[in-house]
């Protein structure tokens, strides 16, 4: 780890030496210092590392707009102050403070800077005489896999952008820097001959876990099929909206039709990147903890641990191993106040800063695996309904036996119980382990910590951060950038938009529902949903696969992604309440705590499916065209 460390500190002194270049920074500005960079290998993989650096940033869950503009999450604060970590405004943008002047989470510029250190990386690379063939071959690689990467940041989140092959020379004129945007098919080409380039020379796996969140085949291969399944989605595939949008040359930007072709790839591509996940020894995780523990904890084990686990970086599921750790910040921010924890005087519970709306809640199936308004057995409409928790073998470990708490914590599948804390939640581990004293979210008696909705991302938070003491005693976790079940989940919905309904599109839903504690989706949908033939349509399939992404990749930084894509962002938010229970206000009873509070209502509209290009970014470069509606 000592190695990581270094990698980290090269790439904080050398991006303190990077300047700023107008335009798309695709002239280089450092040319003086190039030669110096690539003298010797040491230099040249340091360089590579600054490459890498810009791939750090949006590993960093907070600072994904994926993850904090998805619904997922929202902050705590309703004024204007209080705002928390590096990036502020970006918590608000559901509260439609977006404009062009100043984006919300800007980054199309510095994207463009890590294109142009990958390109100087790759022009230079050859200089180094004390570098070996096969570690040439691996460097470049990797560089083809970020640059690659990069770009489809840019896609997901700008649309349709310039490509820039290769770095022009200082001398350029002005006029020959400004590039105009390219269409987003020709953007997705690059991308994807980027990513074969650099599967063929990148080795499957890494085993040296100094190297964990290096470029591997597999990655890239993943990246491949999300970036094809991304291109054959609706947001990016025919939509009329979007297809109004013309470069500064009048090229349309958008194909005007759908190519349901465009599934068909994505589908294959995903296909190859599960065979080969699966040859290189990339499985689906289950835990098999030492010691004993009931079913029902070590269900959510399964669950939890290929994200905060304390081998995270060595789960068998992680295809892409992040390597930003999540420490002390993050976790205090989305942890509650545990009662049995409290010491006097002591900081052992969460900040609390970040809440979970309570449609999330809403979002997780039934434990017959079925959503909450279909399930025949579920009582829906009294979901609100205060009851007391019974004290069987399953709940007793999910929620606390014989707390007052509502019908809509109950009979949940088990993602339900490992991703969120709330009112009577058990919560195994924070220093306890013993399944007879387990502790539980209490909102009637918190001492300085509810939040603004009354749920938390318990998912977030590894179960062995203890708070038995005057301080938390974290554990350190590194979120992975992608797992096996987001692969498998990505060719199911390739499968049936390509085929409709097919085995494999089955086969790789009920895996991943499976090791949730699942049936398939037909056996469940015909024995307990009110609407028995839904997965036996495309589109009642389709429907599931969404919901079943929503719930398995839930705070991971996916969502707010695939929301866009499939065209189902602003539906969602437009005009509904994002709410919780009683706010921050002190109650004694459940009567009183369960009562719906609005924090806030979306300001959203069908722009909000991309950013804007920064105005003064379009001042800088008459070539760019502004997003429709910005």
């Amino acid at each position: 780890m000592k190695k990581v460390k270094n990698i980290f500190l090269i790439i904080v002194v050398v991006m303190s030496c990077a300047s700023c270049k107008k335009y798309l920074d695709i002239v280089p500005d450092d040319v003086a210092t190039i030669d110096m960079a690539f003298d010797n290998r040491n230099d040249a993989l340091n360089y590579l590392y600054t490459c890498y650096s810009y791939m750090q940033s949006q590993e960093t869950l907070y600072a994904n707009p994926g993850f904090t503009t998805s619904g997922e999450i929202i902050d705590n604060t309703l004024g204007a102050g209080d705002y928390i970590f590096s990036n502020p405004a970006i918590w608000r943008y559901l509260r439609g403070i977006q404009t062009a002047d100043a984006p919300v989470y800007d980054n199309f510029e510095n994207l463009y800077k890590a294109i142009r250190k990958c390109n100087t990386f790759l022009e230079n690379v050859d200089k180094p005489v004390d570098l070996t063939q096969g570690e040439k071959d691996r460097w470049i690689g990797e560089v083809l896999f970020l640059k690659a990467y990069y770009y489809f940041l840019l896609l997901r989140q700008y649309g349709p952008v310039p490509i820039v092959k290769e770095n022009m020379p200082i001398n350029t004129p002005t006029d020959e820097a400004k590039i105009p945007r390219a269409p987003s098919d020709s953007v997705f080409s690059y991308v994807v001959q980027l990513l074969d380039s650099a599967a063929a020379v990148l080795p499957p796996t890494i085993s040296a876990v100094a190297e964990y969140g290096r470029a591997t085949s597999i990655m890239a291969l993943a990246l491949k099929a999300k970036a094809l399944v991304t291109q054959a989605s609706p947001l990016f595939n025919g939509d009329p909206n979007e297809a109004k949008l013309k470069g500064s040359d009048g090229e349309q930007l958008f194909p005007a039709t759908a190519d349901p072709n465009k599934w068909k790839i994505a589908a294959a591509a995903c296909k190859a990147a599960v065979d080969a996940a699966h040859q290189n020894g990339i499985y689906l995780y289950y835990s098999n903890p030492t010691s004993v523990v009931p079913n029902a904890i070590r269900q959510q084990f399964s669950i939890q641990d290929p994200i905060t686990g304390p081998q995270s970086l060595q789960i068998p599921e992680n295809i892409w191993p992040g390597n930003v750790a999540v420490t002390s910040g993050l976790q205090a921010a989305w942890m509650p106040d545990l009662p049995g924890t409290y010491v006097s005087g002591g900081a052992d519970e969460g900040t609390t800063q970040l809440a979970v709306p309570e449609a999330i809640a809403e979002l997780f199936y039934t434990n017959n695996g079925v959503p909450i308004n279909e399930d025949k057995n579920y009582d829906y409409n009294n979901r609100y309904s205060i009851t007391a928790a019974p004290s069987d073998n399953i709940t007793k470990y999910q929620v606390h036996a014989g707390y007052n708490t509502i019908k809509l914590h109950l009979n949940r599948e088990p993602r339900f119980y490992a991703d969120l804390a709330f009112d009577g939640g058990v919560w195994y581990g924070f220093g306890v382990t013993d399944t007879t004293k387990l502790q539980y979210q209490n909102a009637l008696t918190p001492t300085y910590g509810n939040n603004l909705t009354g749920y938390w991302p318990k998912k977030l938070t590894p179960y062995t951060t203890s708070g038995l003491s005057s301080n938390l005693v974290y554990s350190t976790y590194y979120p992975p950038v992608m797992r096996l079940s987001d692969l498998y989940l990505l060719y199911a919905e390739a499968s049936n938009e390509a085929n409709g309904p097919t085995a494999d599109a089955y086969a790789y839903v009920d895996s991943v529902r499976v090791r949730a504690g699942l049936q398939g989706v037909v056996e469940s949908w015909s024995q307990y949903s009110n609407n028995p033939n839904k997965p036996l349509s495309q589109s009642g399939l389709r429907s599931i696969i969404h919901q079943e992404r929503r719930i398995e990749l839930c705070f991971e930084g996916e969502i707010g992604w695939d929301l866009r894509r499939w065209k189902e962002y602003v539906p969602l938010f437009a005009g509904q309440s994002v709410r919780g229970w009683s706010g921050f206000v002190h109650v004694t009873t459940p009567q009183q705590y369960y009562q719906f509070f609005v924090a806030f209502v979306p300001y959203m509209s069908t722009k909000d499916y991309f950013w804007p290009i920064n105005t003064n970014t379009l001042i800088n470069d008459n070539q760019l065209v502004q997003n429709i509606g910005w």
